[in-house]
């Protein structure tokens, strides 16, 4: 697309500020008025000065209308694409040089705003609702599959799943040393959350001789590591039969069989009728996937919070995440303090962990960091 044929978008007065100080969405009510632009199309954004700001791709519906690719006139061409994924390649390579698996591109984060592909050793699983990567699926998929190793991709659009290169087979994949199975088309999102990557080390070092309750285990990884790391026992509870299959394969792969229990239900009501235990890892899914569910997704993490706390040994660890971008770090921590003075316990946080560093925050945006992990020791 020639420069001469890209609409251009002129903001409010001073709207351009925030922009220019490196934060990557252009919202809808910023502008004076906006082209008519198609879901996807490139454009450019000027102050109200007609100074250009930006270069970003349009979204049709919700509140954020731009979302920023460049702050020069770039071309989005096949030159545009390689270089994003060859840069977002070289820092993986550098940060897990023994590894093939890894978030490979982290959205805003990476150059490709409201883009997540995650590398499985042969096997790229890329997610995004915005039409903008559907357009460019082709230039994409070309680029990725000249990468060497990578033979099938996978990409989940909206309600659409598309697939490119050789069929993707279960895989068995190596990550912190354990032995794992994998197939894109049974995984939620991306796959395996590898935002917990280097935090699943954390259950290995309060394990030894310990009795593990794996909450929402999915495919077991916060509990494998807890059995190499000394486990006395590791029951894992997770409402989805499925994920429950892949956890215990896992298991039996890394010959930690005999030490697990796998149970088909929520871990809240777990935790209403279980022994205690002396080290409980809470991951839940996003209680809050939007503001207005703010309130309501406190309440569930407090109570679940609550439950643990109450069903832990004296001096018992609890690791308590949160994947909610809507719930942010300081109403986080005030769900804790709040869960440990309804238990009348004294509780120690060790320590609060965020995302791996495979998903890099921009300084600028704070929406780009999103998980909290933290460990608590309940006296």
């Amino acid at each position: 697309m020639s420069a001469s044929a890209i609409p251009t978008a002129t903001l409010k007065a001073r709207e351009e500020r925030r922009i220019q100080r490196g934060h990557l969405w252009c919202y809808r009510n910023e502008f004076m008025s906006l082209p008519d632009l198609e879901d996807g199309d490139v454009f450019d954004v000027y102050s109200s000065g007609r100074r250009f700001v930006a270069r970003a791709f349009y979204q049709a519906e919700g509140g954020i209308c731009g979302r920023v690719l460049s702050y020069h006139q770039t071309e989005i061409n096949r030159s545009f694409w390689k270089k994003c994924l060859q840069d977002a390649l070289v820092l993986r390579e550098h940060l897990f040089p023994r590894s093939v698996v890894y978030r490979w591109i982290h959205a805003e984060s990476d150059g490709l705003p409201g883009l997540v592909a995650d590398r499985y050793d042969s096997v790229v699983v890329l997610q995004s609702g915005c039409a903008f990567y559907r357009r460019h699926w082709q230039s994409l998929q070309e680029i990725l599959l000249a990468v060497p190793g990578v033979s099938s991709l996978t990409f989940a659009f909206r309600e659409e799943r598309l697939e490119a290169g050789a069929a993707p087979e279960k895989q068995v994949l190596e990550l912190n040393g354990l032995r794992l199975g994998f197939l894109p088309a049974g995984a939620q999102k991306t796959g395996l959350f590898l935002d917990q990557r280097e935090n699943w080390q954390l259950a290995e070092r309060f394990a030894p001789g310990a009795r593990v309750l794996d909450g929402c285990c999915y495919h077991g990884l916060w509990g494998l590591h807890a059995a190499r790391g000394g486990a006395l026992s590791v029951t894992g509870v997770d409402s989805s039969a499925a994920a429950l299959a892949q956890a215990e394969e896992n298991a039996g792969m890394n010959a930690f069989e005999d030490r697990f229990t796998f149970i088909k239900e929520k871990v809240e009501k777990h935790l209403q009728e279980c022994t205690d235990y002396d080290l409980i890892v809470l991951d839940p899914p996003a209680f809050a996937k939007s503001r207005k569910q703010q309130n309501a997704a406190f309440a569930l993490y407090e109570n679940l919070n609550s439950s643990a706390m109450q069903k832990l040994t004296l001096g018992g660890i609890l690791i308590s995440c949160s994947c909610s971008h809507f719930l942010d770090g300081a109403l986080f921590d005030e769900m804790l303090k709040r869960a440990a003075r309804s238990t009348s316990r004294q509780v120690q946080l060790l320590m609060m962990r965020g995302a791996s560093p495979d998903h890099p925050v921009l300084t600028a945006m704070p929406e780009t960091s999103y998980l909290k992990c933290a460990v608590l020791r309940v006296l």
